[in-house]
């Protein structure tokens, strides 16, 4: 460039800074330093004029102005820039960002394209130009508002010399296509790169460092790589046989990151346009399944490379989900122990009309004594269950079976090391402080499995028999990816451990499971987690969304979501303890849990032999015994139970006896039922077992009726002397039952104990139900319940 139009343009660049001189020297005339002041202005004034070329590299925001003289807004500006070049060019790396959007060509041939004022062009174009005279073009569309354009160009010749082009005052501007010579005018300067309101659009966006994480000692983390802005924002993954980490952005096609194993930078290729939003994906059976959306609309996709060459050729769907988008629909896809798919899907998306009649889970209902009152905000009204739900399927999506449900919006699970399922359920956020309120959990998610998730106030108290409980409360949160350690070169304790990812609070949590019987409970660690994570004000981003275990035995984790920033991230272990692979299974409940699969072996299917084979285990103390059996045995023909059930004189063996017959028996057993409840007063049961009759009961009147007179006489008269209870699980249902009877005396005991109730969840139970009564008010009684 020569240097009189280096000068010319350092000269533009400082008209600013020469005002604010100016204005400078008049009011050092007023405070008399004008002698002192002047000769230094002068110097100033010179080396601005004699500064070195690098002064000019900084591109300019370019417009074109109204006739008013104002920037014009919401119109399309075309510009264009010729420029000579001497040598031969080796790379070219061209820069640019237009508001709204911009297309660059360069000699007649488009090279580049910026989509958003935000999302730069990036472009390596050597091969557009030539030796002599070349002519860039940018195309302008701004819809609305502020316009502009900018620009850099950095090229470097054979002999390692370089050149910078930039946007400035020496390129053209047309108002419209096809200008004449004249119609090209000079444009005006918006400011320099990093100008509001766009910032510094050209600095690569970096995801937090791995500076700003903690994580155990021994431990490492690595920011391996930052997604660019066209990259949009990432939040699944999983591997392919190869090792590689196939990503799925929540806007945009697929991509596949190689890690290299010597340090140069990560590999990125778009591996395909046609499915995009994958909320889960799974390689498996030599296919790539992606449940998102693609050219058939949302479902499940099978992706095949069927030439060998590396790449997908076939985009087969598979299932569809018409209702399956958004973060409440269909999610990760996880291979099984035993050759098929588990497919996990949130609480918006409908059951498939074809699933097996032989499916595990079925007689779900919403199963509420008293009528429930919808999400004060609309979210999920109307919907029933069964909720979030996990699909069992063959490899071709074919033979389909409702494994287990109840869930409120699972993103994603893992098997352990023993084929063992578990799962990161997510709360109902704004019913935090309510009696139906669940925090975060951590689920084994069983065959037949219901984990009571209703919309609304209907929600399933963990007590609830017909349910499964969780393994761990987690608190709040925002569930995402969830793995197993199994393959990690990590010590022992860690390899066996299952991970979950909270986007909200920004941590990994390590999950130890520890066997309960023939399920589990658990205890959890922050594994890596943002510093800081529990201070006041906590400003560091990590918004995890899923990970894998690398074929190098290192966890691998992406972070995105919502339009956040994207990062690719590494840990591994550099401490002193041993990383050889360790024998994760259990021994302790390994009997227990091999009786279970053998119950539920019969869940969903007829054979007579369930029946024996399952009845001694309804009175076992393991709780997910008790519920794998009756599963079992509600399949199979109730005529060949039903006396059974009501003849039985074990404890718990006969109350889950009677759980399952008024599941899934006629509504004429009503009588004979509630009857044969009599066998086990309530003054004799220990409170988990009084529990599980009072819940047998509101089944009874749930599913087959209000009972006849003489019987709702009996049931106040037994249920009215346990009221109130020392237990406030207890008087909860207790409180409903009795309500839902009219019982004589419930407003008045109900009122006693919410003026003695210390905590807001209980006292708004009591309220909640009293809601219900119509009958049994007096005037004081009125008073007390809305002056509360």
């Amino acid at each position: 460039m020569p240097l009189v139009q280096q000068l010319n343009i350092l000269l533009f660049d400082r008209v600013l800074l020469l005002r604010q001189t100016t204005q400078a020297v008049e009011i050092s005339r007023s405070m008399n330093f004008t002698k002192l002041f002047l000769p230094r202005l002068a110097i100033a004034i010179g080396l601005l004029l004699l500064a070195p070329p690098a002064f000019a590299q900084i591109p300019d925001w370019i417009w074109f102005a109204a006739p008013n003289g104002q920037p014009s807004q919401g119109e399309a500006g075309w510009f264009r820039k010729s420029f000579k070049v001497d040598k031969n060019v080796v790379r070219a790396d061209l820069t640019a960002s237009g508001d709204d959007t911009v297309t660059i060509s360069i000699n007649g041939r488009a090279v580049a394209m910026s989509p958003a004022w935000n999302r730069p062009a990036r472009a390596n174009v050597a091969q557009a130009l030539r030796v002599g005279d070349n002519l860039i073009t940018a195309d302008v569309k701004n819809s609305a508002g502020l316009g502009g354009l900018i620009f850099k160009l950095d090229l470097t010749f054979d002999d390692q010399t370089k050149q910078t082009l930039i946007s400035d005052l020496t390129w053209q501007v047309s108002t419209r296509a096809g200008a004449s010579e004249t119609e090209w005018i000079r444009p005006i300067t918006l400011g320099k790169l990093g100008v509001a309101p766009w910032g510094d659009v050209f600095t690569p966006p970096s995801a937090t460092p791995a500076s700003d994480l903690e994580t155990l000692p021994g431990f490492k983390v690595e920011l391996l790589r930052s997604a660019l802005p066209e990259e949009s924002s990432w939040i699944s993954m999983t591997i392919d046989p190869k090792g590689r980490f196939i990503v799925s952005p929540q806007d945009g096609g697929i991509f596949r990151f190689t890690i290299p194993t010597n340090g140069s930078e990560v590999r990125v290729e778009r591996i395909t346009q046609q499915i995009k939003t994958a909320m889960g994906m799974l390689h498996a059976f030599g296919a790539l399944y992606i449940s998102g959306n693609g050219p058939q609309g949302l479902g499940l996709y099978r992706l095949i490379d069927e030439d060998g060459d590396d790449r997908y050729e076939i985009g087969q769907m598979l299932r569809k989900f018409a209702d399956g988008a958004g973060e409440h629909g269909s999610h990760a896809l996880v291979p099984g122990p035993d050759n098929k798919i588990y497919y996990m899907h949130g609480n918006f998306v409908n059951v498939p009309p074809d699933v097996s009649p032989e499916s595990p889970h079925k007689n779900y209902a919403d199963d509420q004594l008293l009528p429930r009152a919808e999400d004060g905000n609309g979210f999920g009204v109307g919907l029933k269950p069964p909720g979030g739900y996990v699909l069992r399927m063959d490899k071709e999506g074919q033979i389909v079976e409702l494994f287990a449900a109840g869930l409120r919006n699972t993103y994603d699970f893992a098997f352990n090391a023993d084929g063992e399922l578990f799962c990161y359920d997510s709360d109902m956020e704004w019913d935090w402080g309510m009696p139906w309120y669940r925090p975060t959990r951590i689920y084994h998610l069983v065959s037949g499995g219901d984990y009571g998730f209703r919309e609304g106030s209907a929600k399933w108290p963990e007590s609830y028999q017909d349910g499964v409980p969780p393994v761990l409360d987690m608190g709040i949160g925002s569930p995402t990816g969830v793995i197993s350690g199994r393959g990690a070169k990590f010590p022992a304790k860690y390899q066996k451990a299952i991970y979950v990812m909270d986007w909200t609070y920004g941590r990994i949590r390590a999950v130890h499971l520890t066997p309960d019987g023939a399920s589990y409970k658990a205890t959890e660690e922050n594994f890596v987690a943002a510093k800081g994570l529990t201070a006041p004000g906590r400003k560091i981003p990590f918004n995890v969304t899923d990970m894998e275990i690398g074929q190098d035995g290192a966890l691998y984790f992406i972070t995105g979501g919502r339009g956040t920033q994207s990062g690719l991230y590494r840990v591994t272990y550099i401490g002193t303890e041993n990383t050889a692979p360790a024998n994760l299974s259990d021994v302790t409940g390994k009997e227990a849990r091999a009786i279970r699969h053998q119950l539920e072996a019969f869940h969903g299917k007829r054979n007579p032999a369930a029946i024996d084979a399952s009845w001694p285990h309804l009175n076992s103390d393991d709780r997910a015994l008790r519920y794998a059996a009756r599963v079992a045995i509600e399949a199979q023909d109730v005529a060949l139970w039903k006396d059974r059930a009501l003849k039985e004189t074990s404890t718990y063996g006969g109350l889950t006896a009677l759980m399952a017959l008024v599941r899934v028996g006629p509504k004429d057993t009503q009588r004979d039922l509630l009857t044969a409840l009599g066998k086990w007063p309530l003054d004799g049961l220990t409170e988990d077992q009084k529990l599980l009759k009072l819940r047998v009961i509101e089944l009874s009147f749930i599913r087959q009726g209000r009972p006849e007179a003489d019987l709702i006489k009996l049931v106040i008269e037994k249920l009215d002397r346990q009221y109130p209870s020392t237990s406030e699980a207890l008087n909860r249902e207790l409180c409903q039952l009795l309500v839902y009877l009219e019982a004589p005396g419930v407003v008045k005991k109900t009122l006693d104990l919410l003026a003695k109730a210390q905590t807001q969840e209980e006292q708004i139970a009591y309220v909640f139900h009293l809601r219900n009564l119509k009958t049994g008010w007096t005037m004081d009684d009125r008073k007390a319940y809305f002056g509360w």
